[in-house]
């Protein structure tokens, strides 16, 4: 009787289907877009955190590479799971290559922390292996009278600079931030901002104190500039690329005569038109069939200074208020209530040398999306690294496209397959050989 022995083809069998086993847990482990290396041209850069309040908050980056971009984030402690895509992909409702990006999580809970990854192109990324996070405020009541920061912002062309973010920065208050329209307008609300420990609204000086503003555009092309808040309605127009500028408070206009209180004629100005009556009433914001994507929209205007402005909204209810022009002629209106999805009619009215003055528009808010709000320690203002991480399995809020437009990319099977098929050929193999000699 032969003497049992193993022989090579068992003993290389043996060792191959353990290499297939270790080698099949580390691919499933790690993404394949991982081991290759993520592109350098989708890895997000200056990303920032702002807006921060009791519900929501904005994350903003650019890459090289235009891109769809998207954060995926849940409760602290949580695993990531919940997406947003970016803010002008819910608009249009279908996903859109960028190369700046900015989203806005909605619907958070009041004095929670959140942690999230930003998703870029096809990968997932993180701060060198920790999730970023973020911490939302106390929810706070009786908002102050609205004080708006608007303007607009050219390319070097003198073009639209569609796309382009503005952050506007104010010492003690939670920095803020706002995409650039198709029209080059932009607003950006500063009284409703959070101070830095997010328990109260922004106390600041409303007349003298520093804003700093800096525009980043859809080419890489930027602009910063400082203004005092007495020039932030409007700010001078902003042309990227551009010197760096200092701007003092702008100058006090000539005071318009007293107005007669005796009878008063209606001039009303046709809802088709986005003029101004006698051409110092007008509605800068929003423009006419204006699609916004909240549901209390900021009215920002002009009108004689000192005038006081009656602003009505026609929804499913008649939203109503007045407001004062300040000393340029500036006013803004923050819309009380939430406004229905669909189309409105707003009118503004005053009193123009003894004749009321209207100017009507209609515009549609759009459905309301989701919010989000981040941590105390949340830096706005940090330029950060970020480095890919593992993806876990996507619940999203939205639907992000396949693998070519974003979602990011699992582990492959196809080696851990493959080299399990080969083990176990060289098993059989050993053992056939085994009986053979027994």
């Amino acid at each position: 009787m032969k003497k049992s022995e193993l022989t090579i083809p068992t003993i290389l069998g043996i060792l191959v289907v353990i290499a297939g086993l270790v080698s099949g847990v580390y691919f499933l482990r790690v993404p394949l877009r991982i081991l290759v290396g993520a592109s350098a041209e989708e890895t997000p850069k200056e990303v920032k955190i702002t807006n921060v309040s009791d519900n929501n908050f904005v994350v903003s980056w650019i890459t090289d590479k235009s891109t769809p971009g998207f954060v995926q984030y849940a409760e602290s402690g949580k695993n990531p799971n919940l997406v947003v895509s970016d803010d002008r992909d819910l608009e249009k409702g279908s996903i859109g290559n960028f190369f700046t990006h900015y989203v806005t999580v909605r619907g958070l809970k009041s004095s929670t922390r959140y942690n999230f990854k930003i998703g870029s192109g096809k990968g997932m990324y993180d701060q060198n292996g920790k999730l970023y996070e973020v911490g939302t405020g106390v929810t706070l009541l009786n908002p102050p009278p609205a004080d708006v920061a608007y303007g607009q912002v050219l390319t070097s062309s003198g073009d639209p600079a569609e796309g382009a973010i503005v952050y506007l920065s104010i010492t003690g208050v939670v920095p803020q931030a706002t995409l650039v329209k198709s029209s080059g307008s932009w607003a950006i609300p500063i009284s409703t901002a959070r101070t830095t420990d997010l328990t109260s609204f922004a106390a600041y000086d409303k007349q003298g104190g520093q804003v700093d503003i800096f525009v980043q555009g859809a080419t890489a092309s930027t602009k910063s500039l400082s203004v005092t808040t007495g020039a932030v309605a409007p700010v001078q127009v902003i042309t990227l690329g551009s010197s760096d500028v200092v701007i003092a408070a702008s100058p006090v206009p000539t005071p318009v005569t007293n107005i007669p209180d005796s009878k008063f004629s209606a001039v009303v100005v046709s809802p088709a038109r986005e003029a101004t009556a006698g051409g110092q009433l007008t509605i800068l914001t929003p423009k006419i069939d204006e699609k916004v994507n909240t549901t209390r929209p900021e009215i920002i205007g002009q009108a004689p200074a000192g005038a006081t402005v009656t602003i009505e909204i026609h929804s499913n209810e008649i939203v109503s208020g007045s407001v004062k022009a300040d000393k340029n002629g500036n006013f803004s209106f923050s819309v009380p209530t939430n406004l229905a999805p669909g189309e409105h009619t707003i009118t503004i009215s005053t009193i123009i040398n003894g004749v009321i003055k209207k100017v009507t528009k209609s515009f549609v808010v759009e459905a309301a999306g989701e919010s989000v709000v981040p941590v105390k320690t949340a830096t706005p203002s940090a330029t950060i690294k970020p480095k890919p991480s593992p993806t876990p399995t996507l619940a999203p809020r939205m639907v992000i496209p396949a693998t070519g437009s974003g979602t990011p990319v699992s582990g492959d099977l196809t080696p851990t397959l493959f080299l399990l098929i080969l083990g176990t050929a060289f098993v059989v193999s050993g053992m056939v050989s085994y009986r053979k000699l027994t």
